[in-house]
């Protein structure tokens, strides 16, 4: 009897499986994403924080719609990893979450039907300084990549669809571009130039609104806080017109980029009008900030927004097979490089870099160097807000900075951080060496200087309302009346207090944005006291240069070495002329030639001092003892009026109601 095999239905299962694939193994998105977040966890445990990642670990303290130079999402990315991990894994953990996903979410937008593609995407990934940079240490590049592929996909679900669900993706992802970095804005604005009849969708128009909604908490703390961020962006960073940092800019670019991706949008033809979007923000970024470094100095991670439109681009234009060759040589090169970084910033192979300081490694020791000179007290770090916010990172003890220049404010200036030192012993640390300074050479191979303030006093809060007249003569003196408030809970003093000299007001004179002029006001007499709440009056003649005629600009400040100028002044515009221009002091100023004064005021340096009530504070505000004040013909208030020359050794307080005119009309503190 014939034996009859199994059916034909299961003939197929039982066939013999081959005893080797052929075909080659295929890394799918997930796995090189799952291999670069474990790569990257590895990097940024092993890689102490730099100066603006410690910054943002400084904003991450308390949480806010916005802060002095970014925009609010950097802080919370912190705030989340540091509450689990209290260390550089803390500080950088959603970036590098973020960065893995948004490799993986960049694979979307690649059709699936070309797996050549993948394994290009991987190579540049892999070989992209910037964006490897950017994948462990923490910038707001971090998320603002990240919303970017996600805007992306919502944009190209739209071109095709045009529904709700791509309407709310664009919508929350160009919210949280903006949240994250104000670059958002460039995508955003070359995605519509790429394509001009998204202006006549009103789904376009409402995605828009709703990111618009979503970020007006943001805008509603910049208009809180003066617009400190914008301003900073905006204005503070900007320069004169020069071409000095054009090198700079594109030499960094072929540097962070790479000579194989940087040229692929300005050769590719795009095919449809989502590639043209990608050539447009590549493009236009480029373009946008050339132009900028006319104004500016711009760093190599600005162009941020440009990788992931270059990876697809890149990748479609590297299918074809004759550019085989030519990616081998450009693009592969680059992945020795990336190599080289990341050792680099794990191990200390180099011991120095272009400024005799490697800022990559031993933060830890020279936050414990500076520690062990300051111990419990805290330390100023002068305008470096950044080397402070490292110092308490690594040591847990106070670390303060000011900016002083008239303009930026930091994140210190906004919480208010200079009243907390006002009268502590406090240890002013400084980059190079200054009077009475002693020097310290830390472990980080960095040396640095300082000095220890038994009674600090800072000015850099203190407003002055400063009255200069709107027109002055070349090369004459022009008397200057000079307003300081006191807006803090303790008295203001004016005096050396431990440090090498005294404070003083100073002067800057600009035109066209360039310093022609600068100088000391010597004003202040010593032991000079505002209450608090309380206000001060000075004047004094400032004998001008000889000046170009037209337009100039004068600041005024507080100067008390070694910290930094206070510019604490609204900014006059004051026209130079050569005809005669002879005023008299009064509330809005005026000129102080010597003929039109008494003998006994002609002395530059000549002040007046009001304060509220100056039978309470006579001894407290350092006037000279047993000379009683006296009252001015038509003011309720009593006013010390002292004649102070330079020198201060010469003769004694003068009352000089009645012999200057000029100084007795000048305003009191009422």
């Amino acid at each position: 009897m014939k034996r009859r095999g199994p059916p034909a239905r299961y003939s197929r299962y039982l066939r013999a499986a081959p005893l080797r694939d052929d075909r080659p193994m295929r890394i799918r998105p997930l796995h090189f994403a799952a291999f670069l977040l474990l790569l990257n966890l590895v990097q940024v445990a092993f890689t102490e924080l730099t100066s603006d990642e410690g910054y943002y670990w400084f904003y991450s303290r308390s949480l806010e719609w916005g802060y002095a130079e970014h925009p609010p999402l950097i802080a919370v990315m912190v705030r989340i990893g540091y509450a689990l991990f209290p260390n550089e894994l803390g500080v950088r953990l959603v970036n590098v979450i973020l960065n893995a996903l948004g490799v993986l979410l960049l694979f979307k937008l690649v059709p699936r039907r070309e797996p050549k593609r993948d394994a290009h995407i991987y190579l540049m990934v892999l070989s992209l300084p910037l964006l490897n940079y950017l994948a462990f240490i923490i910038f707001p590049d971090g998320p603002l990549l990240f919303f970017l592929v996600c805007f992306l996909i919502g944009y190209r679900r739209f071109l095709a669809r045009e529904d709700w669900p791509a309407v709310l993706l664009m919508g929350f992802s160009a919210a949280l571009m903006l949240y994250s970095k104000y670059h958002g804005i460039l995508v955003v604005g070359f995605t519509v130039l790429s394509n001009l009849k998204l202006l006549r969708s009103p789904k376009f128009w409402l995605s828009m609104l709703l990111a618009l909604v979503l970020f007006l908490p943001h805008l509603a703390w910049q208009y809180t806080h003066q617009f400190p961020t914008f301003q900073y962006q905006l204005e503070d960073r900007a320069a004169p017109i020069s071409f000095g940092h054009l090198y700079e800019y594109i030499s960094q670019q072929l540097l962070a980029i790479g000579p194989g991706l940087i040229f692929i949008p300005f050769v590719y033809r795009t095919q449809s009008r989502f590639e043209r979007a990608l050539q447009l923000i590549c493009i236009g970024t480029f373009g946008f900030f050339l132009l900028t470094a006319l104004k500016m100095f711009v760093h190599f991670h600005w162009t941020s927004i440009t990788l992931f439109p270059l990876l697809l681009l890149a990748s479609r234009y590297y299918e074809e097979e004759r550019r085989k060759r030519l990616f081998q040589l450009l693009v592969l090169p680059l992945g020795l490089a990336v190599v080289l970084l990341r050792l680099y910033l794990i191990f200390w192979i180099f011991p120095v870099n272009h400024t005799s300081v490697d800022y990559y490694h031993g933060r830890h020791l020279w936050s414990k160097d500076i520690e062990g000179v300051a111990g419990d007290r805290p330390v100023f770090f002068g305008r470096n807000a950044r080397e402070s916010a490292l110092y308490e990172f690594y040591s847990g003890r106070m670390g303060v900075a000011l900016q002083s220049d008239g303009h930026h404010r930091s994140q210190y200036e906004l919480w208010n951080y200079e009243d907390s030192l006002q009268g502590r012993e406090v240890v002013i640390v400084m980059n190079g060496p200054f009077a009475g300074s002693t020097e310290l050479r830390t472990r980080m191979h960095k040396t640095v200087h300082y000095f220890i303030a038994p009674n600090f006093v800072s000015y850099f809060n203190i407003p002055l309302e400063v009255a200069f007249p709107p027109a002055v003569r070349s090369s004459d003196p022009v008397a200057v009346a000079v307003r300081i408030s006191n807006p803090r809970k303790a008295a203001l003093r004016f005096e050396k207090a431990g440090f090498p000299r005294a404070p003083t007001l100073f002067y800057v004179i600009l035109k066209d944005d360039h310093k022609v002029q600068g100088g000391e006001l010597d004003i202040f007499p010593e032991g000079t006291v505002i209450p608090p709440g309380g206000q001060g009056q000075f004047t004094t003649c400032l004998r001008l240069p000889a000046l170009a005629e037209g337009v100039h600009t004068v600041e005024f400040g507080i100067r008390y070495a070694p910290l930094s100028d206070a510019y604490t002044s609204k900014a006059h515009e004051f026209r130079v002329s050569r005809g005669v221009q002879r005023t008299r002091l009064g509330p809005t100023g005026g000129g102080c030639d010597a003929q039109d004064r008494p003998a006994d005021c002609r002395t530059p340096g000549t002040s007046v001092r009001a304060v509220r009530d100056v039978s309470r504070f006579d001894n407290a505000c350092g006037f000279h003892r047993g000379r009683p004040g006296h009252d001015h013909p038509g003011h309720g208030h009593r006013v010390e009026c002292l004649r102070w020359p330079h020198s201060r050794t010469g003769a004694g307080a003068r009352a000089c109601s009645t012999d200057c005119p000029e100084l007795a009309q000048l305003r009191v503190a009422g």
